[in-house]
């Protein structure tokens, strides 16, 4: 397909292209993918992480930039939540079923480094306790996860967030176990 062809196709993308002015996507459109039911393989966190239709899109991006147009093309950020990567109450500390899914995502992050330039890891807590409380350790959980995979895998560029109990998973039940979890953001 030759550039001519790709700009046309870019410019009717939709929702996730403005030809001529800029697209901002608010954080709460990301498209979040949750794997809670078991210790995921690789792929599966791949796919999570890393969605084929927007790994499609950056290459088309990449095509038109390289024809000497600039891409306006707002590519949505994915993320993976999983409530296997869980906390007891009040602890930033890893259990067993956490370093046993962080393998995975560990794994996927290597293979796809040229993929990523950063990888967010945000931090949340249920509603118990105070705000400073709840902020200060959902950064500890972030924090904790980082150093995990920087130790075991070499991965670098990850910075962390603490959310407390900004995004509840399970609303109805604001002291569930649920909601003190991590979620990975990969940026592009």
């Amino acid at each position: 397909m030759n550039a001519k062809n790709h700009i046309t196709k870019a410019c009717v993308i939709g929702a996730f292209v403005a030809c001529n002015s800029t697209l901002a996507f608010a954080d709460d459109l990301r498209r979040t993918v949750s794997i809670n039911d078991h210790t995921p393989t690789v792929q599966e966190v791949e796919d999570a992480l890393f969605p084929k239709q927007m790994e499609e899109q950056k290459t088309e991006c990449s095509e038109i930039e390289k024809a000497g147009f600039r891409c306006q093309s707002v590519i949505p950020k994915s993320s993976l939540d999983s409530v296997q990567i869980t906390f007891a109450r009040g602890s930033a500390k890893l259990t067993s079923e956490a370093i046993e899914f962080l393998r995975s995502v560990g794994q996927a992050l290597q293979r796809r480094a040229t993929t990523w330039k950063s990888v967010v890891i945000e931090g949340h807590t249920d509603i118990t306790g105070n705000e400073a409380l709840n902020r200060r350790l959902s950064v500890q959980r972030a924090d904790s996860v980082k150093q995990y995979l920087q130790t075991e895998f070499a991965l670098n560029n990850i910075e962390t967030v603490g959310r407390a109990s900004e995004k509840l998973k399970d609303t109805s039940n604001p002291g569930s176990e649920l909601n003190r979890r991590i979620e990975f953001i990969p940026n592009w």
